[in-house]
């Protein structure tokens, strides 16, 4: 299955962008953050193409919007930030957009945090699985606390050290996920991140990975390498500036898009 998250930061005219994702991706599940378009002009529009598109039930979070297409899903918990699905009974995708930095401090975010962790925990106990994936805009990158820290998501960037499963901190047990966007950070490939920002703050890396996937260790070998990808461009459209920076005009977020072959 291939899944695609992207924040439109609220553009109304996201539906021409989406529709070629869709299209020449192959996308099955579409996760949004901040979608204000019109959904069912999208679902015509897509239609027309033959791809039959439903949206996902996240009554509770109307942060996220979710596009599906040919997949039993049924929703899981929702509250503000996280909109979980459960695929085919066995696969939990917990969809995030978490607190802007501009009003929730990383203390904040960590109790937010914590909260999904705890319900994805309660999920794999309840359906006996460990399939979980997290998508979506966390606003941390991928070294930060939230993100790496055990009390938070438990992020490792290297599977070796991933498929342990768990670590025992404090005579507690944490259980980790595997974060491949530690590989798409930095100059070494194009685009070196997700969300560009030039302030004047003393630290400031300027490109940033705030949208990720993480995956349960059980998921590496099913995931798909070269199929992780921040998209910066459509056949027919340029996502990003003549600066090479996310295209503010259409999103300040850039797409990911990632692979997991099913069972």
């Amino acid at each position: 299955m291939r899944i695609c998250f992207w924040n439109t930061n609220k553009n109304t005219q996201i539906n021409k962008y989406i529709l070629n994702i869709i299209e020449e991706c192959s996308i099955d599940f579409f996760v949004l953050a901040e979608y204000r378009a019109d959904v069912e002009q999208l679902k015509q529009k897509v239609g027309l193409h033959t791809i039959a598109l439903e949206e996902a039930i996240t009554v509770g979070c109307d942060r996220i919007t979710i596009l599906k297409r040919g997949k039993n899903i049924q929703p899981g918990f929702q509250n503000k930030y996280c909109s979980m699905q459960i695929i085919e009974g066995k696969y939990i995708l917990a969809c995030l957009h978490l607190p802007s930095r501009l009003y929730a401090d990383k203390l904040k975010r960590s109790i937010v945090i914590s909260r999904i962790v705890e319900e994805i925990q309660e999920y794999e106990k309840k359906l006996n699985t460990d399939k979980s994936i997290i998508v979506g805009d966390i606003n941390e990158n991928p070294y930060e606390s939230g993100c790496l820290g055990a009390n938070g998501f438990h992020g490792i960037p290297v599977y070796k050290d991933a498929m342990k499963k768990y670590r025992i901190i404090m005579d507690e047990s944490f259980k980790m996920f595997y974060n491949p966007m530690w590989n798409l950070l930095g100059d070494f490939s194009f685009p070196p991140g997700t969300y560009y920002y030039s302030g004047n703050e003393v630290e400031n890396s300027f490109w940033n990975v705030y949208d990720q996937v993480m995956i349960r260790p059980c998921l590496r070998k099913s995931f798909v390498d070269e199929n992780l990808k921040i998209l910066y461009e459509t056949k027919n459209q340029k996502l990003i500036d003549i600066n090479n920076h996310p295209n503010k005009s259409i999103s300040d977020h850039l797409p990911i898009i990632f692979e997991i072959e099913e069972d």
